[in-house]
């Protein structure tokens, strides 16, 4: 799954930076928390704070786990992904739009040396090799 651009920056959202600690951002995440509980406000304020709460909580639940949160800032990043021993390759463009190929490109001595992986929006190609290749 890609990220959109209308996509909220879960970093921004707990107004922090990618290379914060987990427990920087963990301080950051509680004073929000505490700052936008819906106990804590009255009457329009209480919508609001909640649908703000309800942004942080998800926000904190991708980072603060250590996987997810790599998983994360590849996705970010747009980062290639293979999957050992497949021939699937997702990539997640900087236009928003997903990339996927089962497209091998050249072949040496009847072993693939890459694949195209082309976005499904945009003209971006990207050509993936190894020196490893999957095995069939």
């Amino acid at each position: 799954m890609c990220a959109s651009s209308s996509e909220k920056d879960l970093y921004g959202v707990l107004g922090a930076s990618p290379s914060e600690s987990t427990e920087e951002l963990r301080r950051r995440y509680q004073h929000l928390v505490l700052k936008c509980h819906p106990d804590r406000l009255s009457g329009h304020e209480t919508e609001v704070g909640l649908k703000r709460f309800l942004e942080v909580d998800a926000a904190w639940k991708i980072l603060s786990d250590k996987n997810k949160r790599r998983d994360y800032d590849l996705q970010r990043r747009g980062t290639i992904f293979l999957k050992q021993n497949e021939r699937l390759y997702t990539h997640c463009c900087r236009c928003g739009g997903a990339s996927s190929s089962q497209e091998e490109a050249e072949t040496v001595g009847g072993q693939s040396r890459g694949v195209i992986v082309c976005c499904d929006t945009c003209s971006l190609s990207v050509y993936v090799t190894w020196t490893n290749p999957p095995q069939s």
